[in-house]
């Protein structure tokens, strides 16, 4: 398969997927066609002749990767080669005729320098990431759905030096960033491997650093006993804020049932994440980083410290520090 199989399947998706300022696309019928552009859904001139039109585009993508859709297989997945993902329903599963959603692959088109000029980091606090991943730090990049996690976890692993070895562990392939020395492990596939399983055999390929895409299950258990023990990660989550984050982190190793109570739990997270970022997608459509803070470790009642050192300032529109300085040399 090739981007040109692609283009000659779309149909009349073409334009808009050629568009670079669109990020998603979704066909909620025929005639009900919306993208996602510079954070905001708009509908679009586009429509289908008919339900067949519709249901023919999406077979003639699916068969690109092989993939059948019938009445009791609904639900088709597949990868484009620039890696966009797509995702297809029909009858009778989607009820009111077939759907279909593409997210295009952002990060080729996001820089640091477009992240300023938006409005979602300052170049201080850029310079203030480098200055962790310099040092080492673990990383959890946390928000709520858009939020842009992907994109930040994107721009940190490039922030990484040229000389050292990452391991990318996913589920389903989303992250996309340019490093030299990178190797990408995905679960999916005819072996359908667990997340779990790619993390032990991530630690046995000797990383300098593991980019772990979102952690939404049992794997968390095994991704916080990697970071505790020497190995440096970023990784993913969704929660509505940093205190929720490290909620969702327990109940996912609650999940695990191996046995450990709560306060094990909390101990074995207050070792792993050393810094929270946490963005949210406002209701104007634009994706900003809202706080960054330092998990010092747990208090006497088991509580975590959470040290505060960057807040979104709504006066000002910025992050802007708190004046707490981090644990480690920020330079």
């Amino acid at each position: 398969m090739e981007i040109r199989d692609v283009l000659a399947a779309l149909g009349p998706l073409v334009p808009l997927y050629t568009d670079s300022d669109v990020l998603e696309i979704m066909v909620d019928a025929p005639d009900s066609v919306y993208v996602e552009r510079y954070g905001k859904l708009e509908k679009t001139q586009v429509q289908f002749e008919s339900p067949d039109v519709l249901r023919a585009v999406i077979n003639a993508l699916l068969g690109l990767a092989g993939i059948v859709l019938l009445p009791e297989h609904p639900i088709g997945e597949m990868r484009f080669p620039d890696d966009a993902r797509l995702l297809a329903v029909i009858p009778p599963t989607a009820l009111n005729g077939p759907t279909l959603f593409i997210r295009k692959s952002a990060p080729k088109m996001m820089t640091w320098e477009r992240l300023f000029e938006h409005g979602a980091v300052t170049p201080e606090v850029h310079d203030f990431l480098q200055t962790a991943i310099n040092a080492r730090v673990n990383i959890l990049v946390a928000g709520g759905p858009s939020s842009g996690k992907t994109t930040i976890a994107n721009m940190l692993a490039e922030m990484i030096p040229a000389d050292q070895r990452l391991i990318v562990v996913e589920e389903t392939h989303e992250l996309c960033f340019d490093h030299p020395h990178c190797v990408w492990l995905e679960g999916g596939g005819p072996a359908a491997l667990s997340l779990t399983t790619l993390l032990a055999t991530a630690a046995r390929m000797r990383p300098d650093w593991l980019v772990v895409g979102e952690l939404c299950g049992v794997e968390t258990m095994r991704a916080l006993q990697v970071m505790s023990t020497g190995y440096n990660a970023i990784t993913t989550i969704h929660a509505t804020s940093p205190e929720d984050a490290l909620s969702r982190l327990e109940t996912f190793c609650l999940m695990a049932n191996l046995g450990l109570g709560l306060a094990e739990i909390r101990r074995l997270i207050a070792s792993a994440p050393q810094l929270i970022t946490y963005q949210e997608r406002l209701p104007n459509g634009t994706r900003k980083m809202m706080q960054l803070l330092e998990v010092v470790g747990l208090e006497s009642d088991l509580r975590y410290n959470l040290k505060p050192l960057f807040r979104f300032d709504a006066d000002k529109g910025s992050l802007e520090r708190t004046g707490e300085p981090p644990s480690w040399d920020p330079g």
